[in-house]
């Protein structure tokens, strides 16, 4: 091949771009950082520039590469300078048998405070003994009351065994006064532990105090060194904290005014990515923030600062609604708690009134006001719920709030009365119920009828059917569904029972006295259609008589009631405690207290039971939750729960 050796070479184009950058005769790999490519002379002069052994630690522990680069024995003048040249004068020389970089990971790196074992980043408290102590007064109070001990420095006789502890022991480099006329100095009391037993065991063995020193000689003389070392670098640490809190004071301050002449919050500041980053790096490394640093940075700074406020301003604003619509709810079960109303629909349907909307919509100022100033001595101020003491007492407020309930309940009465056949009723009678009111008027949602198997169908009053929400389906899937009158249906089952049970406590149901007067009655209703005689209240009549295809009750006295109760009366409501999804009904399931009814019954009347199948002792018999089903679908046509 020819070459025209007067021809120049073609000039060398720099690679500037970092992806292009590979190492000759290196395979194509991972793209290396630029660090890696700095040459070791000049990484070493920039590394002499840096603040304290820190930095270059942070540096090594960059990649591999560096960590290896700067690790090797014979670069250690890099860490010997830095420790040198400190921002803080004084840092001594590690002890021999240190290496420089384990030497600053022992002075720099973060650890466990010793008391409470949160990670803290602050310098060992004690050097000596190695204890971290973390922000916390606790901590260091604990650490003095529980932790330390006051081991002997100079007792008067030195052939005490006082005399021979104190060579051995670690006594602490924090000057704390010793107390008054004393020769007392701290230790950690598990070193004065574990010193006294290692000398009482050499004694004990018959050995002499002299045995126990020449065993200890290496020890005591590398403590008494370690201690002389642990002082200077104690003092030294506390330089370190004071020039560190001046930093931090400075860099606030420089902070604070820059806040004030660029129009910026001060937390909105602080809280900035891009400013944050800044402002901890120099903290760190001991140095104040000037305005040159920050002048390139102002323009992303506001960018990210006018972000960060229409991020709180959402935030806020969503906060403010939750609590407002928690206060809402809250209004509500005060509305049902306090019967004052006729009904009180569903939460979902009450958050849809005029009022409550406009309410539940409307944007108040924020719960929450914090202080810009961000002054010591200011705290976070709460401001009182304005809507939930409006709810309370605004006369206005509740007057609409009630005028909307009425048009609502008089909606739902019209509804109902032309689903059990009286449309448009109207009377001006004040003693005549609606038709829907009344006792004998019952309803069932055809939406659980398409429950799960799990899933009760529950005849309800007028009442009941308003505050209905269906059971056993998904939450999604119900916060879709809206309350409508037309999910409801007649009971007829239910409305036949009742009439005839009516019928035969010689009351009307279009008056208004006659829920009253039905309750004084009792359990007092015999289901004629069972085979075992069961006697239940009013109210359970609508749900027992699904039990039968045409149910026949009769109205007995009360000692005939009494005399079937066998002192266990049906308590209401029972069957929904038991079987709802809560740790309460888990235990009651569980636990053995079942009866069944039918075959208790079938010893009081024999003559209507149906034979037994087994010789057991029906009354007594008792059985977990789970046992019963089990037990009705063996033995029983129906059943009545015993609790």
């Amino acid at each position: 091949m020819l070459v025209n050796e007067d021809a120049s070479p073609p000039e060398k184009r720099q690679k500037l771009d970092l992806h292009e950058i590979v190492r000759k005769g290196e395979p194509t790999g991972p793209v290396l950082s630029r660090l890696d490519l700095i040459p070791l002379e000049i990484l070493a002069e920039i590394l002499s520039y840096v603040n304290s052994p820190q930095d270059v630690l942070s540096v090594a522990r960059c990649n591999k590469h560096l960590r290896a680069t700067l690790l090797n024995p014979s670069n250690r003048m890099i860490w010997r300078r830095a420790r040198r040249h400190c921002i803080v004068p004084g840092l001594p020389p590690p002890l021999p048998g240190w290496s420089e970089s384990a030497y600053a990971a022992f002075i720099f790196d973060a650890g466990t405070c010793y008391i409470c074992g949160v990670s803290t980043k602050r310098m060992f408290y004690s050097f000596v003994a190695r204890v971290r102590i973390c922000g916390k007064h606790d901590c260091h109070k604990k650490l003095f009351e529980d932790h330390m001990a006051l081991g002997h420095a100079r007792p008067a006789d030195p052939e005490t065994k006082s005399h021979f502890l104190r060579k051995r022991l670690r006594y602490l480099d924090i000057p704390v006064t010793p107390l008054p006329g004393s020769s007392y100095l701290y230790c950690l009391r598990s070193d004065l532990i574990k010193t006294t037993e290692e000398y009482n065991q050499i004694i004990a063995r018959g050995q002499s105090q002299d045995d126990y020193l020449q065993l200890f000689r290496t020890d005591i003389r590398r403590q008494r060194q370690v201690l002389e070392h642990a002082k200077v670098l104690y003092r030294w640490s506390d330089q370190w904290r004071r020039r560190y809190r001046m930093t931090k004071k400075s860099n606030i301050a420089f902070t604070r005014e820059l806040a004030v002449e660029v129009g910026w919050n001060l937390q909105d500041l602080l809280d900035n990515p891009t400013y944050r980053s800044l402002h901890r790096s120099r903290n760190t490394c001991l140095e104040t923030i000037s305005k040159s640093d920050v002048h390139l940075l102002l323009t992303k700074i506001d960018a990210e600062i006018l972000s960060q406020v229409e991020n709180k301003e959402r935030r806020q604003k969503t906060h403010a609604q939750q609590i407002r619509r928690a206060d809402i709810a809250r209004h509500r079960d005060r509305l049902v708690e306090g019967k004052n109303h006729l009904v009180v629909p569903i939460l979902a349907e009450f958050r849809g009134f005029p009022i409550i909307k406009a309410l539940q919509d409307r944007e108040d100022a924020s719960p929450f006001l914090y202080d810009t100033t961000r002054s010591p001595t200011a705290k976070q101020a709460k401001t009182p719920r304005a809507l939930e003491f409006e709810l309370k007492h605004s006369k206005l407020i509740g007057g609409m709030i009630n005028n909307d309930l009425k048009k609502w309940t008089d909606t739902a009465l019209g509804a109902f009365d032309a689903m059990i056949g009286q449309p448009n009723w109207k009377c001006a009678s004040t003693r005549v119920l609606h038709p829907a009111e009344r006792v004998t008027a019952r309803f069932i949602c055809i939406l659980c009828r398409k429950t799960p198997k799990y899933a009760t169908i529950e005849s309800l009053d007028f009442r009941g059917a308003c505050a209905h929400q269906c059971a056993g389906h998904p939450k999604k899937a119900v916060a879709k569904w809206k309350w409508k009158a037309d999910h409801f249906v007649p009971d007829q089952k239910a409305i036949d029972v009742l009439s005839q049970a009516l019928a035969l406590a010689g009351l009307r149901a279009e008056h208004r006295e006659t829920k009253v007067n039905i309750g004084l009655i009792g359990a007092r209703f015999l289901c004629k259609s069972c085979d075992s005689p069961i006697v239940m209240d009013f109210q359970r009549l609508a749900g027992h008589c699904h039990r039968h295809d045409s149910m026949q009750v009769a109205l007995v006295s009360m000692a005939e009631a009494h005399a079937l109760w066998a002192e266990h009366p049906y308590d209401a409501g029972s069957f929904a405690s038991y079987t709802s999804r809560t740790n309460k009904a888990e235990e009651m399931r569980q636990s053995k207290t079942f009866g069944c009814r039918h075959c208790q019954h079938r010893n009081v009347n024999p003559e209507t039971a149906q034979p037994l199948r087994n010789t057991g002792d029906h009354v007594e018999r008792r059985f977990a939750f789970n046992g019963l089903v089990s037990h009705a679908k063996e033995k029983c046509a129906s059943s009545l729960f015993l609790p």
